[in-house]
């Protein structure tokens, strides 16, 4: 019984602290990230190919929706807390720019447009991946000098 004690709170002091939303958004941008940059490389090689539009149960579309919830959450979350406004603006304009693509990628009937459609993911996935965990930090404070880019209304 001590043995398993001890073995238990070894394991608890080398456990990475606790994943805060910030960092699960994160990580779901990481995995996102990589699908969208297969997907782009696989449409840039057939720019002028004629696609059927993306089916409604592609499970990437499923992700890039609860990409688009998790991150218009955690700019809920950060006005409730008092936290940074850049912040918040930065994730309400993450949430609208996933769910902008989805249409896009809905309505777009060329390689190229695809390819580039995934792209922009790729852009945008790459910056939740780096800005996401400072949602986590309690100490983040407001960017010096650059004025907020969204209103200061409360999010509905």
């Amino acid at each position: 019984m001590r043995n398993l004690l001890v073995a238990l709170t070894a394991v608890a002091m080398t456990a990475p602290a606790f994943a805060g939303p910030g960092s699960e958004l994160a990580e779901t941008a990481g995995r996102l990230r990589s699908e969208a940059e297969s997907r782009a490389e696989t449409y840039t090689a057939m720019p002028g190919a004629s696609i059927p539009p993306i089916s409604q149960d592609d499970p990437f579309l499923t992700d890039v929706s609860e990409f688009a919830t998790a991150s218009a959450m955690l700019s809920h979350r950060i006005e409730a807390s008092g936290g940074p406004q850049d912040l918040r603006c930065i994730f309400r304009g993450m949430s609208g720019d996933a769910q902008d693509r989805i249409a896009d990628l809905e309505t777009s009937h060329s390689g190229a447009d695809l390819a580039r459609i995934y792209r922009d993911y790729v852009y945008l996935f790459a910056q939740a991946e780096e800005i996401a965990p400072l949602a986590d930090d309690p100490d983040v404070e407001e960017a010096d000098g650059v004025p907020p880019s969204c209103p200061v209304e409360p999010l509905d």
